[in-house]
């Protein structure tokens, strides 16, 4: 039975495709404990709607977003919801901070913000959605660093808002899924 979903569902995305048409979703990528400040992970096109899924093991971890011309940034911080039925957790501690350069940008406190519930209807899976930032910036080299009190935990980082998918980006979408689903919602 599976097999017949997993087929109907490629054909309509094949469909979709060969017709011209674009599919939309985020972009999934899985960082894990990737992104030192000496080796960030790097934000290729960054107006793309891309979620870094990654996981805090004691040091903050960063983004290096680079653009020769300016461009609309869209930062946000979610965490896995473990139980999507129980009483909602208002606060998490799990914040991120823009610079260019040296100068801070912005800077967003998790424990200061409110988190909302958040269902991903493509993955069928449950967050809790964090602070958020947008603004139009100039063309320039930026970096995002994830962090919290303790430098622990899993998180997953929204850039960008364009979401689109070819073809081949959904092949590998629906592979990281998987994955996600054995490592990330996991606790």
């Amino acid at each position: 039975m599976k097999r017949y979903i997993t087929a109907a569902f490629l054909a309509v995305f094949l469909f979709s495709a060969v017709s011209g048409y674009r599919l939309y979703a985020h972009r999934p990528v899985i960082v894990g404990g990737e992104g030192s400040r000496d080796n960030p992970v790097v934000v290729d096109r960054p107006q793309i709607s891309w979620a870094y899924y990654g996981k805090l093991e004691g040091e903050p971890r960063y983004f290096k977003i680079v653009s020769k011309e300016p461009f609309k940034l869209y930062v946000n911080i979610l965490v896995p919801d473990y139980s999507p039925d129980g009483e909602p957790i208002l606060s998490h501690d799990l914040s991120f901070e823009i610079f260019n350069g040296d100068t801070l940008v912005y800077r967003a406190q998790g424990l200061r913000s409110r988190w909302t519930r958040f269902y991903e209807p493509y993955g069928k899976d449950h967050y809790y959605m964090g602070p958020e930032y947008e603004k139009e910036m100039e063309a320039g080299e930026y970096m995002v660093r994830v962090f919290n009190s303790t430098n622990n935990g899993k998180y997953s980082l929204a850039i960008g808002t364009i979401e689109k998918f070819t073809i081949v980006g959904l092949i590998e979408a629906i592979d990281r899924a998987k994955s996600l689903d054995e490592w990330f919602f996991k606790q």
